[in-house]
């Protein structure tokens, strides 16, 4: 069993609270937040101590999850590390390259676990998805979602996008070789809706699109690959498979729906976090895998600023994501 709080308990806290708290390993010791009514009452739900200061509550635990402002991460991360804390950040680790170098670099100086919370590497339908995907050559991703209000901090790039650009980054072990991309601020300052090509030096090329203005909500990722295509339903977890196969010589495609877990991902994100600190498994999402998404994600923003210039468009960056 293992001491843990969590430090922010917007909408993402508010969730790991959930979990952790009822989680048989943890000893879930409390939350802390800037927003003492909110805390305290997180808090009383679900039976556990409010903290006013998160240094207070880095000096009861051994380990935390930081679901606060991506501008925090950096400050936070560090003090608890500092405290004897393994740490688990929400996505993105961090604004800027430099910051999540920091991050890495004082999680492996400490000695400590970092995890950083891509949850889609934990979506059952993901999970299943990679036993069958060998060597894709062509992917497509939509990731939708309707307009809530949160994660307006970044762009769509880094707020959803962010997702699938691990997962590609993850399935095709090969060099990146050239990016192109396209985007739009709708409703707020930032880019709401953003597609990107990449094209891999092994020849596989993947098309992405992510939007928080869409009237519907998809999480959806296909894979081409010799012989069958993967269909991946993330929202749904659902994964069909499109075989090849020879009749009296001919080919045709026979369809197979894969069995799925039904098990929430968020839980076996945690889980493999507490499991990981416990020394019970390795790390399952590395800083350093969140770092690699959060630098194809800066170049797609400034491929997205370049092509704004060519059609006159002065698309100024958030100040963060430059």
């Amino acid at each position: 069993m293992i001491k843990c709080g969590v430090i922010g308990v917007g909408h993402m806290g508010t969730h790991h609270t959930r979990i952790l708290a009822e989680m048989k390993e943890v000893k879930f010791v409390g939350i802390s937040d800037i927003d003492e009514r909110t805390g305290k009452k997180i808090a009383k739900t679900y039976k556990c101590k409010y903290f006013s200061n998160y240094t207070d509550l880095l000096k009861e635990t051994k380990c935390v999850f930081v679901a606060t402002p991506t501008n925090t991460h950096r400050d936070i991360s560090i003090r608890a590390f500092d405290a004897g804390n393994h740490v688990f950040i929400e996505k993105p680790i961090s604004f800027d390259l430099k910051e999540a170098d920091e991050i890495i670099e004082k999680a492996n100086k400490s000695k400590l676990v970092l995890q950083v919370g891509h949850i889609e590497r934990f979506n059952p339908a993901i999970v299943a998805a990679k036993k069958i995907i060998k060597n894709p050559l062509f992917i497509e991703a939509h990731r939708l979602s309707p307009f809530y209000g949160r994660g307006i901090d970044v762009s769509v790039v880094l707020d959803i996008m962010v997702h699938d650009l691990d997962i590609i980054l993850c399935t095709v072990e090969s060099p990146l070789k050239n990016v192109s991309a396209g985007g739009v601020p709708v409703l707020t300052e930032n880019v709401d809706i953003a597609n990107a090509r990449l094209e891999f030096e092994n020849g596989a090329i993947a098309n992405i699109t992510a939007s928080r203005i869409s009237l519907i909500k998809v999480r959806k990722i296909r894979f081409w690959q010799k012989y069958s295509y993967v269909s991946v339903d993330c929202l749904n977890k659902r994964v069909n498979v499109f075989h090849r196969e020879l009749k009296n010589g001919e080919p045709e495609i026979n369809e197979e729906e894969i069995h799925i877990s039904t098990e929430e991902p968020l839980f076996l994100q945690n889980k493999s976090f507490i499991d990981a600190c416990l020394g019970k498994t390795p790390v399952q999402m590395k800083g350093e895998d969140a770092r690699n998404a959060l630098a194809l994600a800066h170049i797609i923003l400034e491929e997205i600023k370049n092509r704004a210039k060519k059609v006159n468009i002065d698309l100024s960056l958030n100040k963060n994501e430059q």
